[in-house]
């Protein structure tokens, strides 16, 4: 059961700073494991940081969300598998709204953490029977799955050997979750350069039965809990949940060089790296880099909450630039980290050094689907005034 250990009077943001020190002290634990440690995860569960996003009634912090993305940056910085984590912790409690009270207690809120892992990825087959479906697929980057109470995963349905279509002829996709998790298989696939520490396994279940009520259609917008933040795509609140992931892990990088250069006389020189006038550049460079990023997406985020507040429908104008913020916001922390561990030397080429890790764990983040340098053509085109080639706006 979680421990109600919030103050009334406690901010989100200052519960995620209060944690951050104990968070960063464990970085190096959490990555040779791979996975976050049982009772961090219970620290975070206990602080409601998963459901930072849920409205206070239901055991939440009720925070907005410039608030949620506050809470996930800090984190990151402190550790950015840490912070992967909660972002995906957050938004499947998010995403729990789709599924009726009593289903929606028991996979959420019967467990400690409360929280599932899996791929929105279509890469599942459910066949339609009576109650349900049979179920069968393997889904790639499960991330926490380590310590989710449940698992899910994308479908195509079919009925028997027929896709089932939807109106406007695509095939009907509907997200199975898989609860208990131990019904489904976890496989040991996370080896990896960076942001190690998230466990993103793959999982897979063959011919399972899902009852109806534990699914729910991927396109039909049916949350059943009310409130601002369930007026936003989901796929939007995912992809600049995981931005900030990288936004700080980068303001972590710069504050370690920072840290490094009052110390650090490199061999070729006499003095020390933050009086090198080149350095000087680069930490200047590197901070615009990062914070002209940052604004650009809390800018087109806020707009964008204005909207949901004002009970005003999204444009694709708006998910279009939320698309462009996201992704430069994304690649401009993974730019801004390199050029910081780059100034460093040496330094940061060693697994001692915290620079290594961070370089590692930035370039992890801007692979991810949402966030790669060619989302900026989706965008473009809709600047243009073509149809976007994006399947996800």
């Amino acid at each position: 059961m979680i421990t109600d250990t919030v103050s009334a009077a406690t901010t989100p943001l200052e519960v995620a700073r209060g944690l951050a020190p104990s968070i960063r002290k464990r970085a190096a634990e959490i990555e040779a494991a791979r996975k976050l440690p049982a009772d961090l995860v219970m620290d975070i569960a206990n602080a409601r940081l998963f459901r930072v996003a849920l409205p206070e009634a239901e055991g939440g912090l009720g925070a907005d969300i410039v608030t949620t993305l506050q809470v996930i940056e800090e984190v990151a910085r402190a550790d950015g598998s840490t912070g992967w984590c909660l972002a995906m912790g957050i938004n499947t409690l998010r995403q729990s709204a789709q599924f009726a009270p009593e289903v929606r207690r028991q996979i959420f809120f019967s467990d400690p953490v409360g929280i599932s892992a899996g791929s929105a990825n279509p890469r599942g087959r459910a066949v339609a029977v009576p109650g349900g479906y049979r179920v069968t697929g393997h889904w790639f980057f499960a991330s926490g799955c380590m310590h989710s109470s449940a698992l899910h995963g994308a479908c195509k349905v079919f009925d028997g050997d027929e896709p089932r279509l939807r109106p406007n002829g695509d095939q009907e996709v509907r997200i199975a979750y898989f609860y208990p998790k131990s019904i489904a298989r976890i496989i040991d696939t996370w080896d990896v350069s960076g942001l190690r520490g998230t466990g993103s396994h793959d999982i897979e279940v063959a011919d399972l039965f899902v009852p109806d009520e534990r699914t729910f259609s991927a396109l039909d917008l049916r949350a059943r809990v009310t409130g601002p933040m369930n007026r936003m795509h989901g796929f939007d609140l995912a992809g600049c949940s995981f931005c900030c992931v990288g936004l700080g892990v980068a303001r972590a990088a710069i504050d370690e060089f920072v840290e490094l250069a009052q110390v650090k006389v490199p061999r070729s020189s006499s003095e020390l790296l933050r009086d090198r006038a080149i350095v000087q550049a680069k930490i200047g460079e590197a901070e615009a880099v990062l914070r002209s990023g940052r604004a650009l997406l809390f800018d087109v985020v806020e707009d964008m909450w204005e909207t949901v507040l004002a009970a005003r429908p999204i444009t694709e104008r708006q998910r279009a630039d939320l698309r462009l913020a996201m992704t430069h916001a994304a690649q401009s922390a993974g730019t801004a980290t390199h050029m910081v561990c780059a100034a460093a030397g040496t330094t940061s080429i060693f697994t001692k050094s915290p620079l290594e890790r961070y370089a590692r764990d930035a370039e992890v983040v801007t692979r991810h689907n949402q966030l790669q340098f060619v989302n900026y053509e989706a965008v473009g085109r809709t600047v243009l005034g073509l149809e976007s080639n994006s399947p996800l706006f």
